[in-house]
């Protein structure tokens, strides 16, 4: 960590040394993992932008957590080995039903938003038709 000496409670010092621990298994996927304080190799490209998890001391780009360091264009930043799932379009996720609309089903699905499933866009297999009613709405439990 380049000698930094940064003072860490006891909760930071228990989190820094599991991150440490699960850094090797992420570094194996991927080509650079950091810790913090740690100077990100970067050529020196001009137009080089600074995302989340990094900042610039001396001239050079050092991060600011721990995890691996992934590069879009010219962006770069450090994905953090320990955060919430952000949910992608594609996904195939896992929830808990919370509230159930008239049209829609609120679910948790551990991110910092619910999610939402719609019944208008719910296809019933085999290709069936839905009739969509009430009735219809309070049937659709027995598909989920």
């Amino acid at each position: 960590m380049r000698g930094l000496q940064v003072p860490l409670n006891q909760t930071q010092r228990v989190r820094l040394q599991s991150a440490l621990q699960q850094l090797p298994d992420v570094a194996s996927k991927s080509t650079a993992s950091v810790t913090v304080a740690d100077t990100i190799p970067v050529s020196n490209e001009d137009g080089i932008l600074k995302g989340h998890g990094t900042s610039e001391l001396n001239g050079e780009v050092v991060a600011t957590l721990c995890g691996v360091v992934e590069r879009v264009n010219k962006l770069v930043y450090v994905r953090s080995l320990r955060s919430r799932y952000k949910p992608e379009v594609g996904d195939i996720i896992v929830g808990r039903v919370i509230e159930i609309a008239p049209k829609r089903w609120r679910l948790e699905i551990n991110f910092s938003q619910d999610a939402v499933l719609m019944l208008s866009s719910m296809n019933l297999p085999d290709g069936i038709q839905r009739r969509r009613t009430a009735v219809d709405e309070l049937n659709m439990r027995s598909y989920l």
